[in-house]
């Protein structure tokens, strides 16, 4: 390790060009400012002779790129990243070699390939920790698109407005958040421990999996007021009921999801649990899912039962919806860590209906704790009221969506004007594109709209 100073030697430099001017072609003694400034004199003589560049510490052969067009490189991956777009390995070792190109670098013209190479990347990465090599997660368009900075802030400023309007600004155990998630029966462990150099088999029930739907309903303070578990069947068994947690509803669809009558009854269970104050009104917070804003009788029932519904913007519940960032996220870890287990022990058996309890009861008492439930309001600011909670980089990829918008635009702008003019939109058209925009409304605003029961429900 170096225990010289680089400003000591960045002086013994200018010492020694400034003695290099006084006696011209004259020898200048190296050893003697060496001395005078602490630095090693055959280290000094390096740098001096032009062998090493600059006054920084300088361990092992000298990079490719500079520091300066590293730490360049490094900004234009980071932005990438943040924007949605990552690179691969491969991708940085050909952006590099483009950047030494374009900039008359010839550093990698003697490697493989004439291109960066694995070495060059493995001590790229090295020297900035900022980076790393992870699995990237998908992100749809709609998905990057909706995530607007400006959008989000609007409907946080609406949120706010209702719950002052409700009285229960202040009020977590008043606001309600419903959303519900699939379990599926097929479990194998993401990343497991094996013999070297023999292929890592997991013994598994089947090779198709059958999804179960869990629809909860809780609030701030970490209170479930009602659970539906839905099975893919035409008829319940009684013996599928074993085990069952208590207060818990068990119900049956075709594909096994939620349906409108299903999410009706569920309604009615939930507002049978609500406690009433004169002046104040409850908020439920919900996605814009098909059979819960096209839902008219059940927008009915809360709106008879002082429940003011209110959905999160299209495509962001990733963010904003607390089940998603906290509960589901928990319940699917230990539903599969509980089904790997269940899997071992009885030898590959499938977890059917009938022993569904077995595994799905301890993964949901671990997941649906005070705590965790409490967590989820907090992390998307729901509860308390934190527009700034979610991080600038999840509005990064909006920033390529919104540059996609303005060229779709412009392009749109430059067509001839005959080009803007579309057939009468039919009733039934009119009913597939509004709601959606509607349903981000208070549901007094909601049913307050003109026709909004004939084109909607």
């Amino acid at each position: 390790m170096n225990s010289w100073s680089e400003q000591d030697m960045a002086s013994a430099i200018d010492e020694y060009m400034k003695r290099k001017r006084e006696v011209g072609n004259s020898s200048v003694g190296l050893r003697q400012i060496a001395r005078m400034y602490g630095v090693p004199k055959s280290t000094f003589e390096r740098r001096v002779n032009g062998k090493v560049p600059g006054s920084r510490h300088a361990c092992g052969r000298p990079t490719a790129l500079s520091c300066k067009e590293e730490d360049e490189l490094t900004e234009h991956i980071r932005s990438l990243a943040r924007r949605g777009f990552p690179l691969s390995e491969k991708q940085v070792r050909e952006l590099a070699t483009e950047y030494a190109n374009r900039n008359g670098l010839t550093i990698f013209a003697k490697s493989k390939n004439n291109q960066a190479g694995y070495y060059w990347l493995q001590g790229f990465l090295k020297r900035h920790p900022e980076l790393k090599v992870k699995k990237a997660e998908g992100l749809s368009i709609a998905r990057a698109q909706a995530m607007n900075k400006q959008k989000i802030e609007h409907w946080f400023t609406q949120y706010q407005n209702l719950l002052t309007e409700c009285n229960i600004l202040d009020v977590p155990s008043y606001i309600w958040n419903l959303d519900e998630s699939g379990l599926q029966d097929y479990f194998v462990s993401k990343r497991a421990v094996g013999e070297t150099g023999i292929p890592l088999l997991q013994v598994t029930a089947g090779d198709k999996a059958e999804t179960t739907t869990v629809l909860p309903v809780f609030n701030a303070v970490g209170v479930v007021a009602a659970l539906m578990i839905i099975f893919k069947g035409s008829r319940l068994k009684p013996e599928w009921r074993i085990g069952m947690p208590s207060g818990a509803m068990l119900r049956c669809s075709k594909d096994g999801w939620i349906n409108k009558d299903l999410f009706l009854e569920f309604g009615k269970t939930f507002v049978q649990s609500l406690p009433q104050t004169e002046g104040r009104k409850h908020v439920l917070l919900l996605d814009g899912h098909g059979s819960h804003t096209y839902n008219f009788e059940f927008l009915k029932l809360m709106s008879e039962n002082n429940v003011e519904v209110m959905c999160f913007p299209p495509h962001t519940s990733h963010c904003l919806q607390p089940a998603d960032k906290s509960l589901f996220k928990s319940l699917k870890t230990h539903w599969t860590l509980e089904g790997l287990q269940y899997t071992r022990d009885n030898g590959g058996l499938k977890v059917g209906k009938k022993n569904f309890f077995k595994i799905f009861n301890p993964a949901w008492e671990r997941s649906a704790t005070v705590e965790n439930l409490q967590s989820g309001f907090r992390a998307t600011g729901i509860f308390p009221i934190n527009f700034h909670i979610i991080p600038e980089v999840a509005y990064a990829p909006s920033m390529t969506t919104e540059v996609m918008e303005q060229n779709t635009e412009e392009t749109t702008n430059n067509e001839p004007q005959e080009n803007h003019v579309s057939p009468d939109i039919s009733l039934n058209q009119l009913s597939q594109t509004e709601p959606m925009v509607i349903a981000c409304l208070p549901l007094s605003q909601l049913l307050g709209l003109p026709f909004i029961e004939v084109t909607s429900f």
